[in-house]
């Protein structure tokens, strides 16, 4: 197997999702063989390893792989269960902490600590992480429910707007102006949110450059500005429509 060639290891992640991990380990393996220092396989080799309570096999392949690339967040993520699952809290800390800052928007990472943080009886530091992890979960999981409404209601005060006689064209066009920019930045605000809870959601088993996810986050964002646009559509008719039935 020529180095970078992410066919074994697609096999290996298949095979480690249908539980069967010696298996698994088996073509992990293989791929390092070929490619040693390919950090994304020996991450999710390290996965495997922790799924089968070898810990200590686990933590060398995660130190192996952060020598090679410090800045994969699921790195220092494995880590830090490792090292936890082994009773060395003090590290499992900073490891999970080097996740945190190398992403602080992994709320697998931040749970993680807020568990230990409990563990350890550090109330005050594990009730920080919960309302960090809280503020990360719970305002996007309804980002679109919120989005959709104000872009809705946007859409029907344009749509009132619209409808209004006897107002000078250039007020129109302005007051309209800056409704489409207030859309606008519900557009923006909406697409960082989704992208927010992509990142959230990443499973820690990666892929390297090899992101399946990539092309569909993209699709999703489309299509979810589709439907923001649709419903904007959908309030200034429905604006048009209410103003002339009371007027």
């Amino acid at each position: 197997m020529a180095p970078g060639d992410l066919s074994g290891s697609d096999e290996a992640i298949r095979l480690f999702r249908e539980g069967r991990i010696p298996e698994a380990l088996a073509c992990y393996d293989r791929v390092l063989a070929a490619d040693p220092k390919n950090e994304a396989v020996l991450n999710n080799k390290a996965v495997a390893l922790i799924s089968l309570g070898r810990y200590e096999e686990s933590l060398a392949c995660s130190k192996k792989a952060a020598t090679i690339n410090p800045y994969h967040a699921g790195v220092w993520i494995n880590k830090g269960i490792a090292l936890e699952k082994l009773g060395r809290y003090p590290d499992a800390i900073d490891a999970l902490e080097q996740a945190v800052a190398i992403n602080p928007y992994n709320a697998y990472a931040r749970a993680l600590l807020g568990i230990i943080y409990q563990n350890l009886e550090m109330t005050d530091k594990a009730e920080a992480q919960n309302r960090k992890l809280q503020e990360l979960v719970f305002p996007r999981e309804y980002a679109g429910f919120y989005f959709a409404t104000a872009t809705f209601l946007l859409g029907i005060l344009l749509g009132g707007l619209a409808s209004v006689e006897g107002k000078p064209l250039p007020v129109t066009l302005g007051s309209g102006g800056i409704i489409i920019l207030l859309f606008g930045i519900i557009c923006i605000l909406y697409t960082r949110a989704r992208r927010l809870q992509v990142e959230i959601r990443k499973d820690v088993a990666s892929v390297g450059s090899h992101d399946a996810g990539a092309g569909w986050s993209r699709t999703s964002e489309a299509v979810s500005l589709g439907f923001l646009v649709f419903v904007f559509i959908i309030g200034t008719v429905s604006g048009i429509a209410i103003w002339l039935h009371f007027h």
